[in-house]
C-alpha cells in the first residue's frame, strides 16, 4: 500500500469530493443565498428544487476546480490541496456571510495592496473564531484521514472525470428543467461562474497575473505636447485632495440631514451631489482617475501601460507633490516629489494609534510650497473614512455623534453607532479640507490657488447585509459608487481666469463622474494637450477666450 495509508482511508477522489461539498455549504453560502432569495425561486417543492439546482452549480464549479488544481497535486500533495482549499475557503466564507463581500479580481488587488494597518484592524475575535470553527477544525479532521492510494493513473483520472461528467449532465438536466427561472435568476442577481469558490479566487489569480505579465516596463508616453497655454501675474497652486472610502448620501452639503459638512458649506465652493465613480476599490479606482481613459475604457492593463497625468502636468513643466496618508499611489505618481506618512512617529497626529490622522499631510505644507515659483499641484491622498476601523480616523474632539463603535467586528454594531462613527470620519475629513483652504489663503498673495476634493469609492454601512466596499462594479449599489465632488477657487484665481461663479455653480447641476477629473486639473492647470478632452473639464463652459498664447511647439500627438 503506497504512503503507508491504512485501507480504511479515503482516495484522491473521495478526497476531493468531500472537500467539493463542504466547499457548496458553507463558503458559498452566499451564492446559495442570492438563489434562495431569488423571486424566480417560487414557493414549495418548486424552491426546493431550484434551490437544490443552484447548490449542484456550485458544488460542480468546486469539484471542477478542484480537479483542475488537482492536476498539480499527486499524492499526499492532494491531501495538502483539499486542506489549504479548506482554510482559504473559511477566510471567504466570513466576509461573504458577514459583509456580504464577493471575492472577484478587484477584491484580490485589494488584499495584495493592502497595509498591515488595515489588516489588524480586520482580526478581531469573531473572525478568529469563525476561522477555527469553520476552517482550522475541518482542516484537522481532513489531515488525519488516511489517504489511499489509487491502482494506476488511468483509474485515478477517469474516475473523476466520469464523476465530473456526471455532475454537469445532473446540474444541467435540473436547470434546464426551469431554465427560464434560472435564467433571470442569473442576470438579476449576477451569479456567473466567478462568483463561486474557489473558481472566483483562481480566475482573479489568473487576471491579475496576465495583466502583471502583459504590462510594459517602460509606459506609452502621453501628452508629449503639454505645455503651460498661457501665463498669469502669479503661477497656479492646485490641491488635489483624493480622498477615501466617503460615500455621497453622508455630506450634509449631499442633502444629509446632519451637517456633516461645515467647513466646505462655509467655504462657498461648489458641491456636485450626483458624483460616480470608477471604481468601488482604491486599487482600482485611483489608477482609473489618473489615466485620462474613461471607466468604460479603463482596465488595470491599460491604465498600467500608459503614463498617467502626473506624468503630462511635470512634461508641462509644473511641479507635482504627492503627500500619502493611506496606501500609496497605486503606480500613478512616478514623477511627482512623493512623501509616505503612513509610517510616522509624529507624536502630534500619530501618538498612541498604529496610524496617523490626515491633518500630518498638513503639517509643514505651507513651507513646502512657500518658495516654490512654478505651477504646482499638490495630492493629498487620505486616510479618510477607510474601515472598517473608522473609530481610528479622526481625534477626540470630533466624536460629535455618539454613541460610536469602536470595533472592527461591523456586523456586530448597533446600526446607529455604526451611522454615527462613520459621520465623524467625514466631519474630520471636511476639517481637513476647510485646513488645506486656510493654508490656500495664507499663500494667496504668491499664488492663484484652487482646490479640488474627490473620493476614490464609497462604502456600504449594512444596507442590505453589506459592509465596506470593493463589490463588482455590475452588481455594486450605490453607497459603493456614489461619491463626494467638492471645488474651491480663491478671488485671486476667480479673478485672473475671469471666471463666472455663476456659471461655475450652474455646471454643478450635472452628473458628473471620475471621468472628469483628469481633464479639470488640466483646466485648472491651465495645460494645453492633445490630452485635455474640453468636454470633460467641470469648468470648461464657464472658460472665456484666453489672452494670447504663450508661444510653444506646434503640438505633436501623444500615443495611447
Amino acid at each position: 500500500m503506497r504512503f503507508g495509508q491504512r485501507p480504511g482511508g479515503l482516495t484522491r477522489t473521495q478526497f476531493f469530493l468531500v472537500t467539493a461539498a463542504w466547499i457548496a455549504t458553507v463558503p458559498n453560502a452566499h451564492v446559495a443565498k442570492l438563489f434562495f432569495d431569488s423571486p424566480s425561486a417560487g414557493e414549495g417543492l418548486g424552491a426546493l428544487a431550484f434551490t437544490l439546482g443552484g447548490w449542484m452549480f456550485v458544488f460542480t464549479t468546486a469539484f471542477f476546480m478542484l480537479l483542475a488544481l488537482g492536476l498539480l497535486f499527486w499524492g499526499r500533495s492532494a491531501k495538502a490541496l483539499c486542506v489549504g482549499v479548506v482554510l482559504a475557503g473559511a477566510i471567504l466564507s466570513y466576509f461573504s456571510v458577514f459583509l456580504g463581500t464577493r471575492f472577484d479580481k478587484t477584491m484580490l488587488l485589494n488584499i495584495l495592496q493592502t497595509d498591515l494597518a488595515e489588516t489588524i484592524d480586520l482580526l478581531h475575535w469573531r473572525m478568529l473564531a469563525w476561522f477555527l470553527v469553520i476552517g482550522v477544525l475541518p482542516a484537522v479532521v481532513l489531515a488525519r484521514i488516511p489517504l489511499r492510494a489509487t491502482a494506476g493513473w488511468f483509474r485515478a483520472t477517469a474516475r473523476p472525470v466520469l464523476l465530473l461528467s456526471l455532475f454537469i449532465v445532473s446540474t444541467s438536466l435540473l436547470v434546464y428543467a426551469q431554465y427560464s427561472r434560472y435564467a433571470a435568476a442569473t442576470r438579476n442577481r449576477h451569479v456567473t461562474f466567478d462568483s463561486v469558490a474557489p473558481a472566483n479566487v483562481v480566475a482573479a489569480a489568473i487576471t491579475l497575473g496576465v495583466s502583471e505579465l502583459a504590462t510594459n516596463t517602460t509606459r506609452a508616453p502621453r501628452g508629449t505636447d503639454a505645455h503651460q497655454a498661457y501665463a498669469i501675474q502669479k503661477p497656479r497652486l492646485l490641491v488635489l485632495v483624493l480622498g477615501e472610502t466617503a460615500r455621497a448620501q453622508n455630506h450634509g452639503l449631499n442633502g444629509y440631514l446632519r451637517e456633516t459638512t461645515p467647513r466646505m458649506r462655509a467655504a462657498k465652493g461648489f458641491y456636485f451631489p450626483d458624483t460616480e465613480s470608477c471604481g468601488t476599490a482604491t486599487a482600482i479606482s485611483v489608477p482609473c482617475i489618473f489615466s485620462g481613459f474613461t471607466r468604460h475604457e479603463f482596465s488595470l492593463l491599460r491604465g498600467r501601460q500608459n503614463e498617467t497625468l502626473i506624468d503630462v502636468v511635470v512634461r508641462a513643466k509644473a511641479r507635482v507633490l504627492w503627500l500619502d496618508n493611506d496606501s500609496g499611489c497605486k503606480g500613478v505618481c512616478d514623477k511627482a516629489d512623493f512623501q509616505d506618512f503612513t509610517g510616522s512617529n509624529n507624536p502630534r497626529w500619530c501618538e498612541e494609534r498604529a496610524e496617523c490622522l490626515d491633518e500630518i499631510l498638513l503639517d509643514g505644507l505651507e513651507s513646502k510650497i512657500r518658495h516654490e515659483t512654478r505651477d504646482t499641484l499638490v495630492v493629498l491622498h487620505l486616510k479618510g473614512s477607510h474601515g472598517p476601523a473608522y473609530y481610528k480616523r479622526y481625534p477626540p474632539a470630533f466624536e460629535k455623534f455618539t454613541p460610536v463603535c469602536k470595533t472592527s467586528d461591523l456586523s456586530s454594531c448597533d446600526v446607529a453607532a455604526l451611522r454615527n462613527t462613520y459621520d465623524n470620519t467625514i466631519l474630520y475629513t471636511d476639517h481637513v479640507i476647510g485646513e488645506t483652504i486656510k493654508v490656500l489663503q495664507k499663500v494667496a498673495n504668491q499664488y492663484a490657488t484652487s482646490l479640488l476634493y474627490v473620493s476614490d469609492h464609497g462604502e456600504s454601512l449594512g444596507e442590505s447585509g453589506l459592509f465596506l466596499h470593493g463589490m463588482p462594479y455590475a452588481v455594486a449599489p450605490k453607497e459603493q459608487t456614489h461619491v463626494p465632488m467638492f471645488a474651491w477657487v480663491s478671488p485671486e484665481f476667480l479673478k485672473l481666469e475671469r471666471w463666472d461663479r455663476g456659471c461655475m455653480e450652474k455646471q454643478t447641476k450635472v452628473p458628473r463622474s471620475h471621468d472628469n477629473v483628469y481633464a479639470t486639473v488640466l483646466g485648472f492647470m491651465e495645460i494645453e494637450s492633445v490630452e485635455y478632452k474640453p468636454a470633460l473639464d467641470l469648468f470648461d463652459p464657464c472658460d472665456p477666450a484666453p489672452p494670447t498664447p504663450m508661444p510653444s511647439a506646434p503640438p505633436k500627438a501623444s500615443p495611447n
